[in-house]
């Protein structure tokens, strides 16, 4: 049953993006050697594939959907789907206003469901975004995510790009395996990209991730891993 309220949902999003502007939809494969989200490995070190979808409104709003496969552990595992939307507001040249929410479900593992909102800026070759959560990962803790993101070029088809996240949890009480390392945890992630032809793209980069924060597994993969993705639009 839950694999069958899963595919509806992601079925009726899928119908959604495509019946509001159809010039405006577009969808992506992303191909990873180990899928991480904020520094921790949801695919258990493995390699992991993600579908995307993506509408953008003339008026600045956005929406989206991401399909993958989630694997904290042998027994914890199934399909993620993640749905956002959104909007950017111009506020000068050059920089950009942005807020919006994000919900994430999980197939058997509703314990993990929740939502996000956001709200941040954009620069031409930078972004700023502060996350909150009142119930992160079903944790019980309230969280905030500060996210730095740089992508700079080094030639036509050849750019570089960095990450610095920090996550920190309140409220209930830490669970007795995170307890000990603190309600904060901090991730980082440099890289190179490459744009092979239109619409590809391939990247190679370093990603590591503190202990502590709000996370409900026991994450027994590893803190630092190499991570080569292939981006293709469809």
């Amino acid at each position: 049953m839950p694999s069958t309220r899963l595919a509806c949902l992601t079925s009726l999003t899928a119908a959604l993006l495509a019946g509001a502007v159809r010039a405006d939809v577009g969808a992506t494969l992303s191909l990873q050697t180990d899928s991480r989200d904020r520094g921790l490995s949801y695919s258990g070190n493995r390699p992991s594939a993600q579908l995307g979808l993506t509408w953008d409104g003339d008026a600045g709003g956005y929406a989206g959907a991401l399909l993958t496969h989630a694997r904290f552990d042998a027994e914890h595992q199934g399909a993620w789907l993640r749905v956002y939307g959104g909007r950017v507001v111009a506020l000068r040249p050059g920089l950009d206003g942005e807020a919006g929410l994000l919900w994430n479900r999980f197939e058997r593992l509703s314990q993990y469901d929740f939502a996000e909102v956001y709200a941040g800026l954009l620069g031409e070759r930078w972004s700023l975004r502060l996350h909150h959560s009142p119930n992160y990962y079903g944790s019980g803790q309230r969280s905030v995510y500060g996210e730095f993101n740089l992508r700079w070029p080094l030639g036509p088809e050849v750019a570089a790009f960095g990450h610095a996240g920090v996550l920190r949890g309140r409220g209930a009480a830490l669970p007795a395996y995170v307890e000990p390392l603190g309600p904060t945890r901090i991730d980082l992630r440099a890289g190179l990209s490459w744009q092979l032809g239109r619409g590809c793209e391939l990247q190679l980069a370093w990603v590591t991730a503190s202990r502590g924060g709000p996370y409900t597994w026991t994450d027994p993969t590893r803190r630092r891993a190499a991570v080569l993705s292939f981006n293709a639009a469809l």
